[in-house]
């Protein structure tokens, strides 16, 4: 994680080892996303792609991620959203181009 006041890279929380900021609301929310996308992976092994697709979106809400983004796009694809994938899809397609 990258810290948002000298840029240092962190790996271990929740100060920054360089300019010592706090920076546990960030692996807060990092643990947050992370068990969203757990979850999501859950939902689509159990084939219920609709649990899938939501909680990947907020796993995406949380922090922007190629891997949330993936997830929800596969979840909409099995659960026959194609319109929804395709949406999906596109953003990342977009997000990959700027």
């Amino acid at each position: 994680m990258r810290c948002p006041v000298c840029k240092a890279e962190n790996n271990q929380g929740p100060q920054c080892r360089r300019c010592k900021a706090d920076l546990m609301l960030l692996f807060t929310l990092e643990d947050q996303r992370q068990r969203a996308l757990a979850k999501a992976r859950q939902c689509l092994a159990q084939g219920r792609w609709r649990c899938a697709a939501e909680a990947a979106a907020e796993a995406g809400r949380l922090r922007r991620g190629e891997d949330a983004q993936r997830v929800e796009a596969v979840a909409r694809m099995l659960g026959r959203d194609f319109a929804g994938a395709w949406r999906i899809y596109g953003c990342r397609n977009n997000q990959s181009a700027v």
